[in-house]
């Protein structure tokens, strides 16, 4: 039965850490958040449209990253164009349209500095990350008006 433990131990500690493939908000997978707690927790809230997407494998990771504009600030100060990029796995945001870019279409999205580390060497240090890819980030047509006067009120209170 000893051996049975340290075995299944073993294995364990060789899987490896699901935060960085699943959607996990404070360390709680597939967290149900709310528009006024990603609001507060991303530097950065904008309505933005792509405008080009390319492709990037690194050594751990492959992803793609997207040339975006502002078209309104909410939070931040964002350039007028910059790059977001994300990772193709399970915890993935992608700004798509079944499986080609969504060039010219437009999202809401919470955002944070930083690549993941395996990320960096492949896209580069100056692009964004989604705050949280299973929260309230999604294209700007599936924006409820209730959700687009939340987020109105959430600024003037700012």
């Amino acid at each position: 039965m000893t051996k049975a433990i340290l075995f299944a131990a073993a294995a364990m500690l060789t899987l490896p850490a699901p935060a960085f493939a699943l959607c996990s908000y404070r360390g709680e997978l597939y967290a149900q958040t709310t528009l006024d707690q990603e609001y507060h927790d991303a530097p950065f809230v904008v309505r933005a449209r792509v405008l080009s997407a390319s492709n990037w494998q690194g050594a751990e990771a492959r992803g793609t990253t997207y040339r975006l504009e502002v078209v309104q600030y909410y939070k931040g100060s964002l350039p007028r164009t910059f790059l977001f990029s994300t990772e193709r796995n399970s915890g993935g945001f992608y700004l798509d349209r079944g499986t080609k870019p969504d060039i010219g279409g437009e999202y809401l999205l919470f955002l944070t500095y930083g690549p993941r580390t395996k990320m960096k060497a492949a896209r580069g240090a100056s692009a964004f990350a989604i705050n949280y890819s299973c929260g309230q980030s999604r294209r700007w047509d599936e924006v409820s008006s209730q959700d687009r006067t939340r987020l109105a009120d959430l600024v003037r209170r700012s």
